[in-house]
């Protein structure tokens, strides 16, 4: 009897769970791989290979896959892999990287401190793919184009803001170098500037190719703790897990940096 009732039970919900799934769930992933519903039809009653031939046939252009900007969560795991990076590569890291000087503040995520240089990361949040041509920057993204930032000009603002506190602080002969990373996890970047703007996997790349050389005669730990005394503390946030703190990054300072959204100062 229970089972009987299990059974007929069972057989008036699964209309309603086929209705959620074809009026939510289907369309979201549709949205979220570029496809429409002749893509679905066509894949359900092709063969295999048969999809791709009647589109090549057809000349039909694939709608693209929907993307979005970064989100404050990239910055965070990006912060978390430095923390990781610092730690086991002997570098100085302040975080965040927002030094004064005067009425203006750098608006720096980080400072990573190497054997031979200091750099500076500054981060945005632009997805879907990224050019510069001579024109400028611009961000292609869910069929539509639309002009950004000059990150390179960005970051030479924040190099002489930083430079100058550096100086003063008597670091004149320190090398600095502030770089772009773009933060969101699905950007391409077309650039011909790879040295200066990244990805979030190229700057880590980048940074261990800049630990594995250690040339230089900096102290990252010395050098950290000098700069994060001009660190200007804007918000609090969670504190650095314990397990973190065992061997902290030099100089690493548990607040919040903001990340650079679309339409923000550049």
């Amino acid at each position: 009897m229970e089972a009987a009732e299990a059974g007929v039970t069972y057989s008036k919900i699964l209309p309603f769970i086929l209705a959620v799934l074809l009026i939510f769930l289907i369309p979201m992933l549709m949205r979220r791989y570029g496809l429409d519903w002749s893509d679905v039809t066509r894949f359900l009653f092709s063969r295999p290979g048969k999809r791709d031939y009647a589109e090549a046939a057809k000349g039909k252009k694939k709608r693209e896959p929907w993307q979005t900007n970064g989100r404050s969560q990239d910055i965070s795991q990006l912060v978390s892999t430095l923390l990781v990076l610092a730690r086991r590569q002997k570098l100085g890291l302040v975080y965040p990287g927002t030094v004064r000087q005067g009425a203006k503040t750098s608006n720096l995520v980080a400072f990573v401190v190497t054997r031979s240089e200091v750099i500076g990361v500054d981060c945005f949040g632009y997805g879907g793919t990224v050019t510069e041509t001579e024109k400028g920057w611009s961000q292609h993204m869910n069929g539509a184009d639309q002009p950004i930032p000059d990150p390179l000009a960005a970051c030479r603002e924040q190099q002489r803001l930083v430079r100058t506190v550096l100086d003063g602080d008597g670091l004149a002969d320190v090398p600095l170098r502030i770089v772009a990373v773009f933060t969101s996890r699905t950007v391409a970047l077309q650039t011909e500037h790879g040295g200066e703007v990244f990805d979030t996997k190229g700057l880590i790349a980048h940074l261990r190719r800049c630990a594995s050389e250690q040339k230089g005669a900096l102290d990252p730990d010395a050098v950290a703790r000098r700069i994060n005394a001009h660190v200007v503390r804007i918000k609090r946030c969670r504190p650095i897990p314990k397990h973190q703190q065992a061997a902290p990054a030099s100089g690493a300072a548990v607040l919040s940096a903001e990340i650079r959204e679309p339409g923000g100062d550049g």
